[in-house]
């Protein structure tokens, strides 16, 4: 007689595995490294920043009052051209001299940024340093010129019949966001002209073209009011136009008129990191 026996065996329940933690995205990653790694380099920006001071006034009688004297002269020359042409505008040296002086910070940090790669060409190959080092020295040591002429146009303000006013207060506003949207310009020129050796000489013609279209001379309310939208499609208008209210009008620039402000200050620093950080790791092969 056949039996058929059967072995019962346990079943035991069965749970999916605890998910893989996620890896961090490829930006996140990015960031997080150079919140590591930019602290820890502070001391060679620091250096940067110091050996360039002192190099530039090193044999000058006058040194480091250069910084403060090269801005007086430039507006006391064109303030005195450019004052017959412009009577209409009431202390034309105090105007000029708040739009001259930001956008000097703007123009001379990005073609300073725009060479800061290929200038330290030796330094990368031989140890290693962030890039992203090079274009933050050179934007903190316009950043001094600019405190420093800052300084000076306070100074000025007496002689000239100006008052300083409480709107000023917010003059280290302006300046955090016209940082902000300088060193996102700078990221993309030092990243195209290290690929493109052309670049840094077309963003010299660039800016100069974008000097006179920008209300820093005169101003746009002196244009017919039907052409008056094209000054809206310079993004150096709105920070210019900041300087100007806090400082010659003496008055609280308009909600929207900071809110423009912050959107373009950071789409372009956004912009100029992704475009320098994807780019970072192929720059020492064109050096």
């Amino acid at each position: 007689m056949d039996v058929c026996t059967s072995s019962s065996t346990p079943q035991t329940e069965t749970f999916p595995s605890a998910p893989a933690p996620r890896a961090p995205s490829l930006w996140r990653k990015r960031l997080l490294e150079d919140r590591v790694q930019l602290p820890r380099f502070w001391p060679v920006i620091q250096n940067l920043v110091i050996q360039d001071l002192r190099v530039r006034y090193q044999r000058s009688v006058l040194g480091f009052f250069w910084t403060l004297l090269n801005p007086l002269l430039m507006m006391a020359i064109l303030s005195w051209v450019f004052s017959l042409l412009f009577r209409g505008i009431e202390n034309y040296p105090i105007y000029l001299f708040a739009g001259m002086v930001p956008w000097g910070f703007l123009s001379g940090s990005v073609n300073e940024c725009a060479l800061c790669i290929i200038a330290n060409e030796a330094l990368i190959r031989k140890i290693f340093v962030p890039k992203l080092v090079f274009p933050l020295a050179r934007i903190l040591i316009n950043l001094v010129t600019l405190l420093l002429s800052m300084g000076s146009l306070f100074l000025l303000l007496w002689p000239l019949g100006a008052r300083p006013s409480l709107p000023m207060i917010l003059l280290p506003a302006a300046i955090l966001l016209f940082v902000a949207f300088t060193l996102g310009l700078s990221l993309i020129v030092a990243t195209a002209n290290t690929f493109y050796r052309d670049c840094g000489h077309l963003v010299t013609v660039f800016f100069q073209a974008w000097y006179f279209a920008t209300p820093i001379i005169y101003r746009a309310e002196d244009f017919p009011a039907a052409t008056q939208w094209r000054f809206r499609l310079n993004p150096a208008y709105y920070f210019i136009e900041l300087f100007h209210d806090l400082v010659y009008f003496g008055k609280w620039p308009q909600f929207s008129s900071w809110l423009l402000a912050i959107v373009i200050a950071l789409a372009s620093l956004g912009i100029g990191y992704a475009i320098f950080k994807s780019q970072e790791d192929k720059m020492v092969f064109r050096l």
